[in-house]
């Protein structure tokens, strides 16, 4: 299996210093386990420096592996010098194979300063839910281990969550990787990174949660058309025009209700007792009002004082003993 993007990478850009082989145990010494590999990911280290420290990130770049199955025996032939720090599988499997502080080679130029991630598929296809929810995590983890930004990234000049194809012939001209649709989906990892922000109670500043919620906006678009934001500006008219529609039906079908009740007790001389004292609440114009302005008791209370004269006017009082049979 060869992976697409790598074939055309510069190999004097795609290489970098070897480092000896002492250094990884002072390393590991010096950084936790679980900031050089990340709890849910499956170790499979390959067996030889592919680069040197990597002592800063500015991100997580995206690649499309244009394949199937683990890249982990591609990279591990000695013909072959690429690698990535991780790897998703459809199914959200989650692999690693060099630890975190290590440049692995991934993006030519790119490989110093950037983790980088690859992904079970091909570029014409989009990510799984579970490879969204997989790399919604491990960014949540790089944000709080390497201080990955809550944000995307088009530049490499830029922070937060890039692609291959972003930096160009440099990066070994790449601009079909990982692909539009893995690239349009970008906005949903940094939610899911979000999320999973909120979940834990951390420190999620204003300005990040922000920036995620207008990820997905073009180059010169000043609306919220297509952005995380909109979406959850538009449900939520929805669904308080929904609620304000429900909350109407029900008071008026409440009023109507009562009236009936009110009246059918009342019998005749329900008529009687309205002609005398004419309530000049219970009129169509008023119901409408009441139900325009949301409170049903304000359109209930007439038809409660009509069924309470009502069934006083029919109570002929109370039975004397020797009346009753």
């Amino acid at each position: 299996m060869a992976l697409a993007c790598y074939q055309t990478a510069p190999a004097a850009a795609a290489r970098t210093v070897l480092v000896p082989t002492a250094l990884p145990a002072l390393r590991a010494a010096a950084l936790p386990m679980d900031v050089l590999w990340h709890p849910d990911a499956t170790r499979r280290p390959l067996p030889r420096d592919m680069g040197g420290a990597l002592t800063r990130s500015r991100g997580l770049i995206l690649h499309v592996q244009a394949g199937d199955n683990s890249p982990h025996g591609w990279f591990n032939r000695d013909d072959v010098q690429a690698s990535s720090h991780w790897w998703v599988s459809r199914a959200g499997r989650l692999e690693q194979y060099v630890p975190a502080d290590r440049v692995a080679w991934a993006q030519a130029a790119g490989n110093s300063a950037w983790h980088s991630v690859e992904t079970e598929g091909w570029p014409g296809e989009g990510l799984t839910a579970e490879q969204i929810g997989t790399l919604s995590r491990l960014y949540r983890w790089g944000h709080d281990h390497w201080g990955w930004a809550l944000h995307l990234a088009d530049d490499p000049a830029g922070t937060g969550l890039g692609w291959h194809g972003m930096g160009g012939a440099a990066w070994g001209g790449h601009p079909d990787c990982p692909g539009p649709i893995r690239l349009a989906q970008r906005p949903a990892i940094l939610a899911g990174a979000l999320g999973a922000a909120i979940e834990q109670e951390d420190d999620v500043t204003p300005e990040e949660m922000r920036a995620v919620l207008n990820e997905g906006t073009g180059a010169g678009q000043t609306g919220w058309a297509g952005t995380s934001r909109e979406t959850l500006a538009v449900g939520q008219r929805t669904f308080n025009q929904a609620r304000a529609a429900a909350d109407g039906v029900t008071a008026l079908a409440a009023a109507v209700s009562r009236i009936e009740r009110g009246l059918s007790v009342a019998a005749p001389a329900a008529a009687e007792v309205m002609a005398v004292t004419p309530p000049p609440l219970l009129t169509v114009d008023y119901l409408i009002g009441a139900v325009s302005t949301l409170d049903p008791f304000d359109a209930i209370r007439p038809a409660e004082a009509a069924a309470g004269h009502a069934a006083a006017a029919m109570d002929p009082g109370p039975t004397h003993p020797e009346e009753t049979l």
